[in-house]
Order: C-alpha cells, then structure tokens, then sequence
C-alpha cells in the first residue's frame, strides 16, 4: 500500500500545477492581445489607404468636372459649383447656348474673340461665302445660336470660323506644316509689293525652336531689285501677320541696286498630345505617391 503523502509536498504540487496553468493563461492572452494588436494595425493601414484612394478618386472627379464647367460644354443650372447626373446627361456643346456658359472657353472663342476689333484690324479679305446678298457680314454666331440643326450648327460654326476674327489665328500660327501655304502666303505677300520672286524655297535642315509646342519651318529667300524695292518686300514681311525670323542676311549691292539672300523660319504649332495625369497611391507611408 502505498505511503501517503505529506500535505507539503502535496501543497507544493497544487502550487506547481497552479503556476503551470498561469503560465499557460498568460501564454494564451498574449497570443489573443498580439493577433488583435496586429489585426487592428492592418484593419487601420487598411482603412487609412482606402480613404487615400477614395479621396484621390473624389479629386479626379472635381478635376474633370471643373474641366468640363471650364471648356463650356455643360450648364451647372443649380450654380453649386459642381455637375451633377442630371446636368451631365443634358450635356451637348451643340444645343447648349453661349450666353449660359459665360466665361468659359467656348463662350470666349466663340463671342469674345471673334469679335475682337484687334484681330479684325489685320484680317485678310474674307471669302465670298461671308457676305449676304447685299453685301453685308454675316453674322454666323447669331445664326447658331438659333439654329436647331444639328448639321446646320457645324457649318454655322465652321463659316464662323472663316468669316471671323478667329481666322486671324490659324493665319498667325497654323496648327500644322503646311509647306504649300506657306509658299502661297509669301506669294500674296510680294503680289500686294508688286515684286515677282527670283527664288523662293523651303530647306531640309531641322530648326530646335526654344518654344514649348512651336515647330519651324526653314527656308532660303533671294531679293533682287532697286532700293524702294528691296525695302518694300522687307516691309512687307514685317507687316506680315505671320512671323517670318530672318536668321542670317547677306546684301551686296549691284548695277541695278540691292541683292539680298536671307535664310528665315516661319512657325507652325507642333502636334499637342494629350495631356494624362497618374497619381500612384501606395499602401506604404516611406515611398509616398508620385505623379508622372
């Protein structure tokens, strides 16, 4: 039979167990304690990045609708600053009229400039298809903004285009090389200083141009007459509502008065891109976000 045992070792024993037990509680609320801590890190960097995503997406959507407002394209109606799903869906630049999108990029081209006294100062003689019957302008503004044809608001729009100011522009700067019209200007030019050229030609050489989107059109000019004309083909030029940069000039003079051989740039706008905007928004705080 075996020997029973002494209530201090027994004692001892229950505090052993006792102890093994807290141990083990312990062990088992920290585990608890560090899976939550980690949870809630991750649930927080989890909320925090997708409130910087929502709020980068809230941006895009002001940026583009601010675009729109500005181009003139839609009507903000209620005037709180912003478009809602009703005003997009009633958004059409054909049927919208100019005098609600005041102050826009629409309403300035197509009413503010192309009533510019200035530009209209140094336009050329219109076409035909300007004037009515009588001789008079036509007003092609008017007669889209009161049109409801589809069809007839692009070619009132486009005959705008000619018979206005804005004209003026693509004179001054066309939006694309165009050699031929080039040649074409230079010769009305010297048509209206009653001098025929001798030699008149574009080059092949490639001009860096210092002006973001401007691209250069090289060419060779040779001038050869008496003084009053030589100066009056320069004058000419200069007048010229297009920009003609004479690089490099040589002037002898001859039995019958001046020679003159220049090299000069005309310009043209380069082909624009569209401009597209990404913003990079990363879960980790030490690289951030970038724009490219």
């Amino acid at each position: 039979m075996a020997e029973n045992k002494h209530p201090a070792v027994k004692k001892r024993e229950k505090i052993s167990r006792a102890q093994q037990y807290t141990m083990l509680e312990v062990l088992g609320a920290s585990l608890v304690l560090g899976t939550c801590m980690v949870l809630s890190l991750f649930l927080i960097k989890y909320i925090k990045f997708n409130a910087t995503v929502i709020g980068e997406k809230n941006q895009a959507i002001m940026d583009y609708d601010q675009t729109i407002r500005n181009v003139g394209i839609c009507v903000d109606s209620d005037r709180n600053g912003r478009l809602n799903n009703e005003e997009l869906e009633l958004c059409n630049p054909t049927t919208t009229s100019l005098a609600r999108v005041k102050d826009t990029l629409r309403y300035n081209i197509l009413e503010t400039m192309a009533k510019n006294e200035d530009l209209e100062t140094v336009a050329r003689q219109r076409n035909e298809n300007c004037y009515d019957a009588g001789g008079q302008r036509i007003d092609f503004n008017k007669l889209y903004e009161a049109s409801t044809d589809t069809a007839e608001k692009q070619q009132y729009l486009q005959l705008s285009k000619i018979c206005s100011a804005l004209r003026v522009i693509p004179d001054a700067l066309p939006a694309q090389k165009n050699t031929e019209a080039l040649m074409a200007s230079l010769n009305q030019i010297f048509i209206v200083t009653g001098w025929e050229p001798e030699r008149l030609s574009p080059t092949d050489d490639t001009v860096d141009v210092e002006i973001e989107g401007v691209e250069a059109i090289p060419m060779n000019l040779r001038v050869e007459g008496s003084d009053s004309t030589v100066l009056a083909v320069l004058n000419s030029i200069e007048r010229s509502i297009r920009e003609f940069d004479i690089i490099s000039a040589t002037v002898e003079w001859t039995e019958t008065g001046l020679s003159l051989n220049a090299t000069a740039n005309a310009f043209y706008m380069a082909e624009q891109q569209e401009i597209e905007t990404i913003k990079t928004v990363k879960a980790s705080t030490k690289t951030g976000s970038k724009k490219k």
